[in-house]
């Protein structure tokens, strides 16, 4: 069974391995090794992934899953294998804790690269540079080129739901779990007050680092 590098995302935040914390199951009256993405509450949910083959340290911490295989629990859904730190790994995927967060009253997307640009009234392309004006004449919406991004492209393990206020009307977005491919670019995107923080980060995994960078230090650096 193959064995994947992991990595955990938020930002411009970038850390080698997964955090692994206790899941109480209320009902059997035990606690088993999780990562666990999004919130518990109103408006919220979680995405887990339990966790097999790691056990507590000394303090009673689990230390971090830098190395898993995929498995299926007997329900049919994703659990994590860890492996050893120094063994083999299939290097053409990582798997990718999103920790996405939200701007006040905002949400999040992830999404592929940009794909081109477009205007609200239906016109679209993807040269580049964009037009000044839409070319459309026709067109009473154009406020400017509004970029536009290919698919998410990897495979969503698990997804839970962040959100702010109390009844998590305020704002929400999603967390994920995924395995990503090698080579292709990933975007994080989001909305709502961000105070002066960028508006989306850009990825790639390399084969041997995760790469990140804004859209705007990706013109400047040509990094990927």
């Amino acid at each position: 069974m193959a064995a994947y590098r992991a990595f955990s995302i938020n930002g411009s935040s970038v850390v080698k391995g997964a955090m692994v914390e206790d899941l109480a199951l209320k009902g059997a009256g035990i606690n088993v090794p999780a990562v666990i993405v999004g919130e518990f509450g109103r408006g919220r949910s979680r995405g887990v992934i339990t966790v097999q083959g790691i056990n507590k340290d000394d303090e009673g911490k689990y230390p971090r899953l830098m190395v898993a295989s995929i498995g299926e629990t007997k329900a049919g859904k994703p659990k994590f294998c860890a492996a050893p730190d120094n063994g083999k790994t299939d290097d053409d995927f990582i798997v990718i804790i999103f920790r996405t967060q939200i701007g006040f009253r905002g949400g999040n997307s992830h999404t592929g690269d940009r794909i081109g640009w477009g205007c609200s009234c239906g016109v679209h392309g993807d040269d580049e540079p964009v037009p000044e004006k839409c070319p459309n004449e026709e067109c009473s919406s154009w406020d400017g080129p509004q970029p536009k991004f290919g698919e998410f492209p990897g495979e969503i393990l698990t997804k839970g739901e962040i959100a702010q206020g109390d009844a998590g009307r305020m704002g929400s977005g999603n967390q994920l779990i995924a395995v990503m491919p090698k080579g292709v670019v990933f975007r994080t995107g989001y909305s709502g007050r961000l105070y002066g923080a960028p508006a989306a980060h850009y990825y790639m995994w390399d084969g041997e680092r995760l790469l990140c960078a804004t859209f705007e230090e990706r013109v400047q650096t040509d990094i990927f």
